[in-house]
């Protein structure tokens, strides 16, 4: 009885490290939009070609809701892939995938909000280089969550 426990608990501690990468990025992805809320239209950006041009808007409130469900919908992905891996050592990747992608996600929301203040003076544009800097910002997220996952283990 005590290894199931034992083992409830890992599984339950596994998750919730999994999962709290997600809740930091809504946190964030949240209070960015209360800080710009202010600035907004009446509709923002929340779609770009890949050229930088807005094509597709929301209003604040819908964009906002959209954002934090992608986070939901990604958390749900990771805890899935958590529950179904067997081996011990890949679990610390799961946690590290996890940091990384909340905060590449979180980035390119933030960047999105503050990119659709400018609305109300013309045609909103994103930037490209914004993409690698998502990345470089995921990257660096997962490897710090890496290192300290091995550094526990």
């Amino acid at each position: 009885m005590a290894t199931r426990e034992a083992t409830r608990t890992g599984l339950g501690r596994r998750t919730a490290s999994t999962v709290a990468p997600y809740a930091v990025g809504a946190a964030v992805t949240g209070g960015a939009f209360l800080l710009f809320r202010g600035s907004f239209a009446d509709e923002i950006a929340t779609r770009f070609t890949l050229d930088g041009t807005a094509d597709g808007s929301h209003s604040p409130g819908a964009a906002c809701g959209l954002y934090l469900m992608v986070f939901g919908i990604e958390a749900a992905g990771s805890a899935a892939a958590l529950l179904s891996i067997k081996g011990p050592r890949t679990r610390g990747s799961v946690a590290a995938f996890s940091w990384g992608l909340s905060a590449t996600t979180a980035y390119l929301f933030v960047v999105v909000m503050q990119a659709s203040t400018h609305l109300r003076s013309g045609a909103v544009k994103f930037p490209s280089y914004h993409l690698g800097i998502a990345v470089v910002a995921g990257l660096a997220a997962g490897g710090v969550a890496w290192l300290v996952g091995r550094r526990r283990a």
